[in-house]
């Protein structure tokens, strides 16, 4: 059984590319006995036919979605792309976001097989707060139940917010526990778990330890006759007078023009001043003020958990990431550190924060939760192996990215974890496990072995891929990362695949609840089509029998029910429909 997550950054425009560059052909069929022509004609395509196509390929059982950005009005009135929600062959749950000040945003899908889903919750943290932002939908597999999530990213919302939702998360897997279900929880965590998870230079070094180390080798406290390397003697020699440099950072307007198209935009950056009076820029261009002042913060600071009303430490002073610690020696202190430099820094004592409230939730998970990681499993030393890089900077050409979607699994799953195939390289060394665990096997597998193109800086936007690059994201099943196209959305899609010898994890005989959580997962079936409301009269059964049926049939293309006499509406129909959508029309007709 493949699992396969991935956040599209919004579904709509992936639908499209998948439409367009991997619609199967159109089958051929002869033409019925009574005609008089030799000639073939095709058969018209399901309209989702290339999204299952896609799957397909992929080999995914299940298929979870984050950051759909579908309303749940535009589901149930049928306006998806492509029929997105009625894939041949699958079921699909949503939770949308149904936040007034949101909508649009957020969004999470998973698609299962008919039969596979007993029933389905896109409200499952119990809280209408959170909920509402429709960032997890949970689907009840009869022995095991999935958690596909979005969690809220560090710049749109308060850390105590974020810590509400994992908590919250985190109760509601414990209920399913409760009711002897295994869960898996996918999706896009927004955590970079550990250093190894993140791009060498976005890690960070913790300049209170480097102070005290220096301070105690040249104070004499410590009696010890190793030398101290060059760096952290002008770490402390320069600390203290950065520091009072960065008391003076402003946020200034300042405006860039593309050379190319010689367009301006006005744009914000971090400012200081100097002792002797000159102003040096700090990071980059940003759009906002809010950005330019991220990452040069180095204060402690604090949270207030939402469900206790403590105040928690959220980040220790003096906390810096590489990149941003050589920046500062250079502009402030006039010490420059070449790469070589930077990265022996990185390999020495750069991390993850050792306060960090998200982490730690997450380290809960693992140890306390016992639940596990299925990637770090298979490959605990596996190097520069991201899922999300930063587009706009062309980030993923040169493989700065950060690991921060997961699939993991309860502890009773992880006998069940597959390899499958090897971590992909794109290259002749795909079979070379040793050489997969590497930062070379890692950027090749992120840019296509280079036939993935940055982004021109004419405005263009990413490079139109070719079909031979497009697929190289295609291969055998596996637990790792699947290298879908930058084109496609900023995330990579994720996997695991678990062991279902004759059906014993994932089956196909489960009777979908009618229960009012399950119909507002599935909102696309709250409107009927024309056929079936006209045949409403004449096919009225119990849910029961609905339910049973689709255990045993495929999911027909939308429209194929046959209709009844159009004078035969029932009152039952008449009152599902909505004012205004274009049932309503034809009931107002048939009337």
């Amino acid at each position: 059984m493949l699992i396969v997550s991935w956040n599209v950054a919004g579904w709509s425009s992936t639908v499209t590319r998948i439409d367009r560059y991997f619609k199967p052909a159109q089958e051929d069929s002869a033409n019925n006995a009574s005609s008089v022509s030799s000639n073939k004609k095709k058969r018209k395509l399901h309209p989702a036919a290339a999204i299952q196509h896609f799957m397909e390929r992929h080999h995914a059982d299940i298929f979870c979605l984050q950051e759909h950005k579908l309303q749940k009005q535009q589901l149930a009135n049928r306006l998806e792309p492509c029929q997105a929600s009625c894939i041949p062959g699958y079921e699909s749950f949503w939770s949308c976001c149904v936040h007034e000040k949101y909508k649009g945003l957020n969004g999470v899908v998973t698609y299962a097989p008919i039969g596979s889903v007993v029933a389905a919750d896109p409200a499952p943290l119990g809280s209408p707060d959170l909920d509402s932002h429709g960032r997890c939908i949970m689907t009840d597999h009869g022995s095991f139940c999935i958690f596909n999530i979005y969690a809220p990213n560090s710049s749109g919302h308060p850390l105590s917010f974020k810590m509400k939702f994992l908590q919250a998360l985190r109760r509601a897997m414990l209920r399913q526990r409760e009711r002897n279900k295994a869960v898996i929880l996918v999706g896009d965590f927004n955590i970079c778990h550990k250093g190894i998870d993140n791009f060498w230079k976005d890690n960070f070094v913790h300049i209170q330890d480097i102070l005290t180390e220096v301070n105690d080798k040249t104070s004499g406290t410590i009696q010890d006759k190793t030398t101290l390397p060059s760096w952290k003697l002008e770490i402390g020699r320069h600390w203290e007078a950065i520091e009072k440099v960065m008391q003076t950072q402003e946020v200034v307007q300042t405006k860039t023009q593309n050379s190319m198209t010689n367009e301006s935009y006005n744009k914000y950056r971090l400012a200081v001043t100097l002792p002797d009076g000159r102003r040096v820029h700090l990071g980059k261009h940003e759009t906002s003020p809010d950005f330019c002042q991220y990452g040069y913060d180095f204060s402690a600071s604090t949270y207030c958990d939402a469900d206790t009303d403590e105040i928690l430490p959220s980040r220790e002073a003096n906390v810096v990431r590489v990149s941003v610690l050589a920046e500062l020696m250079a502009k402030l202190a006039g010490v420059l550190w070449d790469e070589d430099r930077q990265r022996e820094i990185a390999d020495a004592c750069a991390t993850e924060p050792r306060v960090s409230p998200t982490r730690q939730w997450l380290s809960q998970l693992l140890t306390e939760d016992q639940m596990v990681d299925s990637f770090r499993y298979l490959y605990p030393s596996a190097k520069g192996r991201f899922t999300c890089w930063h587009q706009f900077t062309n980030r993923r050409y040169e493989n700065e990215g950060h690991r921060i979607d997961y699939c993991l699994v309860d502890q009773s799953l992880k006998p069940r974890i597959q390899r499958g195939s090897t971590l992909r390289c794109c290259s002749k060394d795909d079979t070379d496990e040793e050489f997969a665990l590497g930062e070379t096997a890692a950027l090749r597998a992120a840019t296509a072995n280079g036939m993935f193109e940055p982004a021109s800086y004419g405005g263009e936007g990413i490079q139109q891929a070719s079909q031979a690059a497009l697929d190289t994201q295609f291969g055998e099943a596996h637990t790792g990362m699947i290298y879908t196209p930058p084109s496609f959305s900023d995330h990579i899609a994720v996997s695991v695949l678990l062991e279902n010898e004759d059906g014993g994890l994932l089956s196909q005989d489960h009777v979908l609840s009618t229960d009012a959580a399950t119909r507002k997962a599935q909102p696309h079936k709250a409107q009927m089509s024309i056929a079936s409301f006209f045949g409403a009269g004449n096919n009225q059964t119990s849910s029961t029998t609905t339910s049973t049926t689709a255990k045993t049939t495929r999911k027909a293309p939308l429209g194929s029910t046959v209709p009844a006499s159009k004078n035969t509406i029932s009152k039952a129909t008449t009152s599902r429909v909505k004012k205004y959508s274009i049932m309503h029309h034809f009931q107002k007709q048939a009337n």
